[in-house]
């Protein structure tokens, strides 16, 4: 692989970024998505995995895609269980992704994190409604929800990321439509959007504003992030 960019993340790591000519997607490593399905929140859960995966990317520029499925599913749930004002779910989880981002950065990896992308239509095709019955959690976001989840999960990415010196790839107002949907000719289908996501990504941020650094730290097998609590309720594991 003679690429610089990579993306390490759910299932739109590899839908917005597929066959594209100078961003691939951590599947080109391993033949298989390892971190399909992961939420955000729960990240550091699977250290494991993450670290399998970025052991091969210590001279590239990676792209970390989370949180549209801590948005479709999580939030909602969690707050209906827990009777947490989502809010304050959102925050929490923006809190725990950058602060694992950080310290993976801190470690000299070239970490960017990647905006979540506009909420799908889970409700408007057959092949949406199937993946619906066969969910093992409720269903409970409305469209609207979700895109408001969607807004404010990336206001508080975008602010945290200032805050610890992460570089944000914001393009969400290029995702979208005047009414505030995903643009008709990025839909791959209900849930993804297309590889010509990839294409704005390159069109519109600059990966040359961080050069890669060099490799300054080797890790052990037992490496782990440590947090302190933050007492809110954890989400359901994937």
């Amino acid at each position: 692989m003679h690429r610089q960019i990579f993306t390490v993340g759910d299932s739109h790591s590899l839908r917005c970024f597929e066959q594209h000519p100078h961003i691939a997607d951590s599947t080109a490593l391993f033949g298989y998505n390892k971190l399909d399905g992961k939420t955000a929140y729960n990240l550091t859960r699977h250290e494991k995995q993450v670290r399998k995966i970025r052991r091969s990317l210590r001279d590239k520029h990676i792209i970390f895609v989370f949180g549209e499925v801590d948005v479709r599913i999580h939030i909602k749930y969690k707050a209906t269980q827990t009777n947490t004002p989502a809010p304050v779910l959102i925050r929490n989880t923006a809190d725990c992704y950058t602060d694992y981002v950080s310290t993976l950065r801190e470690r000299g990896y070239c970490i960017h994190v990647f905006n979540v992308i506009p909420t799908g239509n889970f409700s408007s095709t057959p092949e949406a409604l199937r993946w619906r019955k066969n969910l093992r959690y409720p269903f409970l976001a409305s469209r609207w929800e979700r895109t408001c989840y969607t807004e404010e999960m990336n206001s508080r990415l975008k602010e945290n990321c200032a805050e610890k010196n992460i570089p944000f790839i914001d393009i969400y107002d290029h995702l979208i439509d005047h009414s505030g949907l995903r643009r008709k000719e990025l839909i791959y289908d209900f849930s993804h959007l297309n590889s010509r996501t990839a294409d704005l990504v390159m069109e519109h941020y600059q990966f040359d504003s961080e050069k890669v650094p060099p490799d300054q730290s080797t890790e052990t097998i037992g490496d782990r992030p440590r947090f302190l609590s933050n007492g809110q309720p954890d989400q359901i594991s994937e």
